[in-house]
């Protein structure tokens, strides 16, 4: 095996090893995603470069994500941060720059196969530790709160744990309408229906309610084709079942009571979580940009929310980021930035029509819970976050790289 050869699978090997480690390691994630980087940019040939940069840029996804991190980049200039907090930014913001290795090194299906796996394994793991917690003290859990009706997050927080549930969800329900057998089938529906359980009665996460519901929703509507019957039939099942999961889950309804209670009682007084999140929209409605099309610069957003939220303790709930992606992206790129986003966002919808039903389904599926984790959470400034909105987004579009068409050799000299 070649040099080229071998640093190429090493690479594509990392790569499914980080797959299965960001939801519950970020530290190992960014060992690997690093590595998987270098040793990918290694087997470079003179070739590889220009394959490298013609299927890139020929990937829908590619261009935005770049262009973000171009604006982010030329942002900097006007900023009131410091360089040391911009740099900051760019290492949380540097995924988007690896992005074209990302779907280059996964351009066969076998390798991306294993990716899927090496996810689905993680969360399956994930899911048997949130159950085994309700019995059980886990050594590695996060939370050691044993019985129903409390919160059993095992990784991370329950914001990034709820998200990416909801997508397993969803990759379960895709896995089982491909499934060559009943019983393969049947434990996929199993683990889906536990996972969706998990959220919706052992954790306290409100974004993964909403994540499950709407990606579910759309899942199922876009895998029944659309049809009218399956339309109303499929809204009307999901109306039962949301009234029959608030009368039943103490947690959910709890934490549904609590939202719009925080949201009608918010102020700077107290900190709550849907109320911080108000009063964030409020400091954005009264602090009047200089550039609305580029916003105040990069890592402005925590420097001027300091000044504004003098509480320390409010300031160290809303200041270090806004808690939503889309003001975020407002406030330091202005309207540029949020174009961005949303060119990101609708170039993975557009491509999810040229694929079958299923597979459709489970990437607008995808974008869904994308739409709503950064509504509510600053999501791709987040690190595990982040790590699951990037990496997915890669292996999701990796079968969009066209290939490059390569010259036909030369015909062979015929003799004299």
């Amino acid at each position: 095996m070649s040099f080229r050869q071998l640093t190429r699978r090493a690479a594509i090997y990392s790569l499914a090893l980080m797959f299965g480690a960001f939801p519950i390691s970020v530290a190992l994630a960014n060992s690997l995603m690093f590595l998987s980087v270098v040793l990918g940019l290694l087997s470079f040939t003179g070739a590889d470069v220009r394959e490298f940069v013609a299927r890139s840029w020929s990937n829908p996804v590619v261009r935005p994500a770049l262009a973000l991190v171009a604006l982010i980049v030329v942002a900097s200039f006007w900023s009131p941060a410091s360089w040391a907090e911009i740099a900051g930014y760019y290492k949380k913001y540097a995924k988007f720059l690896a992005l074209p290795v990302f779907i280059y090194l996964l351009a066969r299906r076998e390798d991306r196969v294993h990716c899927w796996r090496a996810f689905g394994l993680a969360m399956l793991f994930t899911l048997i530790s949130t159950w085994l917690n309700v019995w059980l003290k886990l050594p590695w859990s996060r939370t050691m709160n044993q019985g129903f009706g409390v919160d059993h997050t095992v990784f991370k927080d329950h914001i990034s744990q709820g998200i990416m549930m909801a997508f397993f969800v969803c990759l379960c329900a895709h896995w089982a309408s491909k499934s060559a057998s009943r019983l393969q089938a049947l434990l996929c529906w199993s683990v889906a229906t536990l996972g969706a359980i998990s959220i919706l009665f052992l954790s306290q996460g409100r974004t993964g309610y909403l994540s499950l519901l709407f990606s579910a929703l759309v899942f199922a509507l876009v895998a029944l084709g659309g049809r009218l019957k399956a339309l109303l039939g499929t809204v009307t099942v999901t109306a039962m079942l949301l009234v029959m999961v608030y009368a039943l889950s103490p947690q959910f309804q709890q934490r549904t009571d609590l939202a719009l209670k925080e949201a009608r009682t918010s102020s700077l007084k107290s900190v709550t979580s849907v109320g911080a999140r108000v009063e964030v929209w409020r400091f954005m409605a009264s602090k009047s940009t200089r550039t609305t099309v580029f916003g105040e610069g990069t890592a402005s957003y925590p420097v001027l929310a300091q000044s504004y939220f003098k509480d320390p303790e409010f300031c160290s709930v809303v200041c270090p980021h806004p808690h939503n992606q889309f003001l975020l992206f407002y406030f330091e790129l202005g309207l540029a930035g949020l174009a961005l986003m949303f060119w990101f966002m609708l170039s993975i919808v557009r491509q999810a029509f040229e694929h079958r039903a299923t597979h459709r389904a489970l990437m607008l599926a995808f974008v869904v819970i994308m739409v709503i984790s950064n509504m509510t959470h600053s999501s791709l400034w987040l690190s595990t976050e982040s790590h699951f909105f990037i990496m997915v987004t890669a292996l999701l579009m990796a079968s969009a790289s066209r290939a490059v068409p390569r010259p036909p050799p030369a015909p062979a000299p015929t003799p004299a």
